[in-house]
């Protein structure tokens, strides 16, 4: 028997939506029978070159072998070009791999971060552009927020509704919202942002983001359905920002960098890695969902109050 080949297959059949089945599926991309793809996927009869490489276009699912005394990890990466960014495609790619997690009948999603998680800005329209603008690196250029298209906003609020139905744990850092207050500040005393009432409206829409994020804690879930499960911790120190994606049989890990590219792997043993690396921060970390209402007080206090004093410099007072 292949084994490689059994997980690989074992791979695709986590790729596929509950209803889909991965015989039939095989035996309909290599057009085979289906007694045929049963054996290709019990590893009894073995894929030529040609069959791997179209299984791997058709679902998506790289087939990765590595030799025992070469321990390795694949990755895959959306490329952005810092330069000549395209947002649209940027957020196109984002809604195709939430997609995907949300049509798993079984799914959660684990975040440390030092940031806002993204998909909680796309809520806010100006916020949105505004965090675009900057992660583009526009330093050159004015934020007009007349020039961001209507389908940029309709992609960031469909990643916004869809995250909200997906079960998720979020582990931000000390400084989590400060790096986006940050952010605004520099822009309008460099003068990217030169109308008040924008700026203005920017920093009020961060204040209803983490309102959102009080409810959703509150509640230890993120819409009215119990399902859609919300779970805030906050820790000193974080190391690394990182997704990890959990399904019933297999895990995804998605580690950014250059603020907005990131890495993807679905090599179980670096995901289990993380995954322990995960919860033992979670153990080291602050309860800021359900019962943990004191210190998740004093870290929202003192984040409103950064927003009111950004609106004081704003309006020169």
């Amino acid at each position: 028997m292949n084994q490689e080949q059994v997980k690989f297959f074992e791979a695709i059949s986590g790729a596929l939506p509950e209803y889909q089945n991965l015989a039939q599926s095989v035996a309909d991309v290599l057009d085979i029978s289906a007694n045929e793809a049963y054996k290709k996927i019990r590893g009894t009869s073995t894929l030529s070159m040609p069959q791997l490489i179209k299984l791997s276009d058709s679902f998506a699912t790289p087939f990765s072998y590595q030799p025992n005394q070469l321990p390795s990890v694949s990755f895959s990466y959306l490329y952005v070009n810092r330069e000549t960014p395209n947002m649209l495609d940027y957020l196109k790619d984002l809604l195709q791999n939430l997609k995907f997690i949300q049509q798993r009948k079984e799914k959660h999603i684990l975040i440390t971060t030092d940031d806002i998680p993204i998909f909680h800005f796309f809520k806010y329209p100006e916020l949105t552009c505004f965090k675009l603008f900057f992660w583009a690196d526009n330093s050159a250029l004015k934020f007009d927020y007349s020039a961001i298209s209507e389908e940029i906003v309709a992609v960031a609020k469909e990643l916004n509704q869809i995250y909200l139905e997906i079960p998720s744990t979020e582990i931000w850092s000390k400084d989590t919202v400060h790096g986006t207050i940050d952010q605004v500040r520099y822009a309008f005393e460099a003068g990217h942002i030169s109308d008040k009432s924008l700026a203005e409206k920017i920093v009020e829409q961060i204040r209803y983001c983490l309102t959102d994020m009080n409810m959703y804690a509150i509640s230890a879930k993120k819409t009215i359905d119990p399902d859609h499960t919300f779970n805030w911790y906050n820790c000193d120190v974080l190391g690394s920002l990182a997704y990890l994606i959990q399904f019933k049989d297999s895990m995804l890990c998605y580690n950014r960098f250059n603020t907005f590219n990131y890495l993807k792997t679905d090599d179980q043993f670096y995901c289990t890695q993380t995954k322990d690396w995960m919860q033992g921060l979670i153990k080291k970390s602050v309860a800021f969902s359900g019962q943990g209402e004191k210190h998740r007080n004093k870290f929202l206090y003192n984040a409103f109050a950064a927003c009111d004093h950004l609106i004081a410099e704003i309006n020169g007072i």
